[in-house]
């Protein structure tokens, strides 16, 4: 128990130096934020900006994630079974989750196979897996999403 309190201690001001801060008074009505209308690219941004504060060098050792979209081992090797089931010769090593053009290209394939088609179902699923959709962490993480898409507007 005292580890998981020092590991919060330390991780929570690490986490809010990286975080946009809002100017004072600004409040972010995150009803007004028309999810239909976010692009697949704007989606992205945000992700990148939630998950390494747009540091493709950002790696989380605890958790294994690397680059901009923090990517796990796992990721890449569900992304490598998923284009060996499409028939396709193109493989992702680990080391191409440091390359943002590769972690993009590894998002969008991921998605397109779980026929992820809403920014929410896109950055849930992304943070949470397939079955993303169903965890309650997945909503903090899309509310987090949504402020970062209405800072980006």
């Amino acid at each position: 128990m005292k580890k998981k309190i020092l590991i919060v201690a330390l991780c929570v001001p690490m986490v809010a130096a990286k975080c946009p801060t809002l100017k004072p008074n600004q409040i972010i009505n995150l009803s007004t934020i028309k999810v239909k209308t976010i692009t697949d690219k704007e989606l992205i941004n945000a992700l990148i900006n939630v998950e390494s504060a747009n540091n493709d060098n950002a790696y989380r050792s605890c958790e294994g994630a690397a680059g901009a979209l923090q990517i796990r081992r796992t990721m890449v090797r569900d992304v490598n079974r998923i284009l060996r089931r499409q028939r396709s010769n193109q493989q992702y090593t680990y080391e191409d989750r440091w390359n943002r053009q590769k972690s993009i290209e590894m998002f969008n394939i991921y998605c397109n196979h779980y026929n992820l088609v809403t920014p929410e179902e896109k950055a849930r699923c992304w943070n949470g897996g397939p079955r993303g959709l169903q965890k309650l962490s997945t909503k903090k993480y899309w509310e987090k999403v949504k402020k970062q898409l209405a800072v980006q507007n």
